[in-house]
């Protein structure tokens, strides 16, 4: 009896210990691309260059989820059509990234990064279709600002002559998505008016 009972303790430790470690052992794919990003480069250029790639995957993600989002949520036109464009062209851009990554071996996010969850997340939730539609212009508009700034940077830093030819390739495009977002951005202010 003594051995069922101790048996059955120690099955149960077992059990909890394995389920408990897997919740806290689990990564943030995010924080798996950095990691190995930093053990594969030895230049700090390379790593750099590597970790400008994984941001912008990830910042790709996250776009790409807050177009659908607004495609699903917001009743503007001009939204819903800009969302549409933006969702295609970074889909489009992802998928020339991810391949570039992939040639010089980049370890990459399967997911938007956290902070940007977290905004899809709050504008899920969003019910007022007015403050939706504000709030995703000002996210699509700061989102391509920095990601614009960042681009700039990475192309006058880079001494990679394929990443500097794919940045150069792909900032008209997030110029274009700004200026359309920000002409989203000033109908929704006149209409909140």
């Amino acid at each position: 009896m003594k051995f069922i009972r101790l048996g059955a303790f120690l099955l149960a430790g077992a059990v909890t210990f394995s389920c408990g470690s897997k919740n806290s052992n689990e990564k943030d794919s995010n924080e798996v691309a950095k990691e190995e990003n930093a053990d594969k480069f030895q230049s700090k250029e390379g790593e750099k260059d590597a970790e400008f790639v994984a941001q912008t995957v990830a910042c790709n993600f996250g776009d790409i989820q807050l177009s659908q989002l607004a495609q699903q949520k917001t009743n503007n036109e001009q939204i819903k059509e800009v969302a549409k464009n933006i969702e295609q062209n970074h889909s489009k851009l992802l998928k020339d990234l991810q391949s570039l990554a992939g040639e010089k071996a980049i370890s990459v996010p399967t997911e938007a990064e956290d902070a940007k969850k977290r905004k899809i997340e709050d504008l899920t939730k969003e019910n007022d279709i007015k403050d939706f539609n504000k709030e995703w212009c000002k996210e699509m508009v700061s989102s391509h600002e920095k990601t614009i700034k960042d681009f700039e940077d990475r192309w006058e830093k880079t001494e990679d002559p394929e990443l500097k030819n794919w940045i150069a390739e792909t900032l008209p495009h997030l110029r274009s998505h700004l200026d359309k977002i920000k002409s989203c951005d000033e109908s929704v202010a006149k209409i909140s008016k």
